[in-house]
C-alpha cells in the first residue's frame, strides 16, 4: 500500500491575504462577504476578519473605501466595511 501525498495546508491568514491582493490589484470595491463569494472559508473565529483587514491596511495594499450594514443575519446588522485597492501598493 502507497501513503497517500497530502498537499501542505495553506493557513487561513496567507490564504485570505492572496485573495486581497488580487482584489486590491483589480481596483473593484470589496469586503469580507466578497472574500467568501470567492471560495475563501470562513475563519476558526469571526474576529479573524477584522484582524485580517487590518493586516493588509498596514501592509498598504487596501484603505477603507465605504461602510454600511452587513446583511448577513449572523452579524446582526453590524458594520460592514468595503475596501478598495491602493493605487502603485507594496507587494
Amino acid at each position: 500500500m502507497t501513503a497517500a501525498v497530502l498537499e501542505p495546508e495553506i493557513p487561513w491568514k496567507d490564504q485570505a491575504l492572496g485573495k486581497i491582493e488580487d482584489l486590491a490589484k483589480s481596483g473593484m470595491t470589496f469586503t469580507a462577504d466578497t472574500l467568501r463569494e470567492r471560495g475563501l472559508p470562513e475563519p476558526r473565529h469571526h474576529n479573524q476578519w477584522g484582524g485580517l483587514f487590518q493586516a493588509a491596511k498596514k501592509r498598504g495594499l487596501i484603505k477603507k473605501a465605504d461602510f454600511a450594514s452587513s446583511p448577513r443575519k449572523s452579524r446582526h446588522g453590524g458594520h460592514l466595511y468595503a475596501w478598495r485597492g491602493v493605487p502603485n501598493a507594496r507587494t
